[in-house]
Formats: structure tokens, sequence, C-alpha cells
């Protein structure tokens, strides 16, 4: 086994973080969660109103219809059959929807003139395929959707946070910082900067005493995340290379990595 080190770099000029990834993903999973849970509670909304104001009425399958789905969430477009149920009420409002699923249109056309049981509102002209008992029983999870929403609606704002600070404006400011090494004077803006206190939780934070661009002395923490070797190297080493840019800086280090190869 041998053993050969390698430079990693720390700091503005980590091009990626595993931390980002996680953002991203957590964003993007609970934004789905939210829209699904609040669709949830426009469900419940609409079932409380029949519970309310519904009428059990039996109505008559009329015709079929032939509709686009995307099975298992795939690419593929298939084709499948649904009937249509219709029931006129004595004041002449008609309630018609949509009632089961049918891989062939033979299968759907079979069900014409069957009676079925529907449930309308007579206040707004909504009506759907099923029973009060029915819309009873699922209402019970109402609760629970109403918190879940909640809930994810509060993660997605954290991880919207997160993903619009941490993620895309760190990274624009860190590609500003580091414009600045590509300039002409590259001593002229780095600095060294004296680690003064390290705070270690889920990520680390790393507090620097430094000169800023006009000559004032700061003791600011610094921006990024840092795990927990590289806060431990950063603190041990004590004085690092910063390159400040207006009221905040990036750190510009490399700590060794030892890589294991069989």
């Amino acid at each position: 086994m041998s053993k050969d080190m390698e430079n990693k770099y720390i700091g503005i000029k980590n091009k990626f973080y595993i931390s980002q990834f996680i953002i991203n993903s957590m964003f993007a999973i609970f934004a789905v969660l939210t829209v699904v849970f609040w669709l949830f509670c426009w469900s419940d909304y609409n079932d409380n109103k029949l519970l309310k104001n519904g009428i059990e009425v039996e109505a008559e399958i009329v015709d079929t219809r032939e509709i686009d789905i995307r099975p298992d969430d795939s690419h593929t477009i298939e084709r499948a059959w649904v009937c249509i149920y219709l029931y006129v009420a004595p004041d002449g409002t008609r309630y018609s929807g949509e009632v089961g699923q049918f891989s062939q249109k033979r299968y759907a056309v079979e069900h014409l003139g069957e009676k079925v049981t529907i449930v309308i509102d007579p206040t707004d002209g909504y009506s759907t395929y099923g029973t009060l008992d029915g819309i009873a029983y699922y209402q019970k999870f109402s609760f629970t959707h109403l918190v879940l929403a909640y809930v994810f609606t509060g993660l997605l704002c954290i991880s919207a946070y997160l993903l619009f600070y941490r993620v895309i404006y760190r990274n624009k400011l860190n590609s500003k910082i580091l414009k600045q090494l590509d300039g002409r004077f590259v001593n002229n803006c780095i600095k060294q900067g004296e680690v003064t206190k390290v705070l270690k939780w889920i990520v680390c934070y790393v507090k620097v005493k430094y000169q800023d661009e006009s000559g004032l002395m700061r003791e600011k923490w610094a921006r990024s995340w840092f795990t927990r070797k590289e806060a431990k190297f950063l603190q041990q080493k004590k004085i690092i290379t910063i390159i400040p840019y207006k009221n905040t800086y990036g750190i510009l280090e490399e700590m060794s990595a030892t890589k294991h190869d069989q």
C-alpha cells in the first residue's frame, strides 16, 4: 500500500461542496411535498363542503372518453379510457364527471347505461364519484394533511434561504473574489488573517481577524462552511491566507490530503 499526498483547496477555491448538492436536493424535495400536501388540503376543503352540503344521488354512465396517462412517472404516454357519468337535477342543473380507468375502450363501453352513486353540491354545482361515508373516512386525514403542508412549507422556506444565499449568492460572491486573483497585482489582494475562534456544529464556522481593503482591522466570521477536519486545520495553522472583498473576505488555503492506493 502506498500513500501519496495531494493538495485540497478549502475556502473560496473549493469548486464543489457536498452541502450544495444536499441543499439543492432538499429544495426540490420540499417544493414537491409542499405542492402535494397543499393540493391535499384543497381536496379536503372541497370534501368538507360536500359533507356539509352534499347529497347522494344516482347518475348514469352515458359516454366514454380517451385520455393520456404517464404510468409510473415515465416519459412514455399511454392511452386509457374513462367513463362519463351524468346526473340532471330537478332544477335542470347538470352534474358530470369521470369514473373508472380502462386500458381498452371496449372495457369502458361495457359500463354504458350503468348507475353509479355520486355526491353533488347544489350550492356550487360540484360533483364527485363516491359516497358521503367514503368522503367522511378520508376527511379524517385532513388535519394531518394541513399540519404536513405547514411543516413542508416551513422547510421549503428554510431550504430556499439556504439555496439562494448559501449556494447561489455565495458562489457569485466567491466568483467575484477570485476574479481579483486574475489581475496583474495579485499580491495586493492576498493578505494574512488570524483565526481567533472556531464554532463546531453540523457545519463549522471560522472567525478571522484581518485587515480589510481600507486598512482597518476587523474580526468577522467567514461566511463559508467548513468540515470539522478543515476547521481543525485552519485553527491549528492560526495564520491563514485570505482575500478581503468589500465588507467580507474569502479564505484561500490548501490542506494536504492522504490518498491510499492498493
